[in-house]
């Protein structure tokens, strides 16, 4: 019941090589780029992640030639804003002159895809007919920098679309395996209360790299398969793929697995790092505003992520 109308991104200035994180870790660009295909990544320093969500939905509406007070609703696809309370999906609200109901969500990695699924049955209820999706993401104020197992992996950003009520969405699936072990990001505990006796985890992410590595491979392969089923489509039917820049490893072998053709596969991981669910809208904003995508072309959006989740959705590009 939508079509993407327009498209924003935002990534801090500051980029860090692997070369770069050679200086404090014991790793190399060789070490990191053969196992991860990662050369780069943005990283936070003197901006905030609300600086990012603002400016990439500021750019999406005015792609999308659209005012902010015509926005019904705001999605923020995030797993921390700058601020418990308010969202960041309300803060980008206030920022944007919009009165819409705007609050954030948490499905890690696939967080863009359960948005876009939520403001599809928006749309379809006529409960909405312009939905603004964000999704901004600080990966390195998550991670523990003495890791070289998850720090190098990472980058910030902030992606942006709009959508509105039409014919763009040709198919979406969305399910969970639940794994609270194989990724885990632990909260504050307690603060001083002088009542709680759990005691704190070590605030870092925590990723088990194997679990991870066989469900990513399987869970992409099995969401492309499923969407194409739902949309009457066959993967060879899709123009081209946006998957999760989790890894290059992961992504080669479900598409090798898969016979996916990999000509279509759309990739900026080199550069970007994995940005949790932003990759999938830094991706779309980047090879939108190339040109990449003609009209009619259908896009095929999948990720996985902590939770776990995974997700696939169709899209057919209708921009001119």
């Amino acid at each position: 019941m939508f079509y993407i109308a327009g498209t924003g991104s935002a990534l801090p200035e500051k980029v860090v090589s692997n070369d770069d994180l050679a200086q404090f870790l014991d790793t190399s660009d060789e070490w990191i780029y053969t196992r991860t295909g990662i050369h780069r990544r943005h990283v936070l320093t003197h901006e905030r992640l609300d600086d990012l969500a603002i400016l990439s939905a500021k750019r999406a509406l005015e792609d999308a030639h659209t005012e902010g007070k015509d926005v019904d609703l705001i999605l923020c696809a995030t797993m921390r804003g700058d601020t418990y309370t308010p969202s960041l999906a309300c803060t980008v609200a206030e920022a944007i002159g919009s009165h819409a109901p705007a609050f954030d969500l948490n499905a890690a990695c696939v967080g863009v895809l359960y948005a876009m699924e939520i403001a599809d049955s928006f749309i379809g209820t006529g409960k909405a007919n312009t939905v603004l999706i964000v999704s901004a993401e600080a990966m390195s104020k998550l991670v523990d920098w003495t890791d070289r197992s998850t720090c190098v992996l990472f980058g910030d950003g902030s992606g942006a679309m709009v959508v509105k009520r039409g014919e763009g969405r040709l198919a979406g699936v969305l399910t969970s395996d639940p794994d609270t072990k194989s990724i885990r990001m632990p909260n504050i505990e307690g603060m001083n209360s002088p009542y709680n006796q759990i005691g704190q985890e070590k605030l870092a992410m925590y990723m088990d790299g194997g679990e991870v590595y066989k469900f990513a491979v399987n869970a992409m392969g099995h969401r492309i398969e499923e969407v194409c089923a739902r949309a009457n489509l066959s993967p060879a039917d899709i123009d081209w793929y946006l998957p999760h820049q989790a890894n290059v490893r992961i992504i080669t072998a479900s598409l090798k697995k898969y016979k996916i053709d990999k000509d279509k596969v759309l990739l900026n991981i080199s550069e970007c790092g994995n940005m949790s669910a932003t990759s999938v809208m830094v991706l779309l904003d980047e090879y939108a505003k190339k040109g990449t995508f003609k009209k009619g072309d259908k896009l095929l959006f999948v990720a996985f992520g902590g939770g776990l989740t995974s997700g696939a959705v169709i899209i057919n590009w209708n921009k001119e």
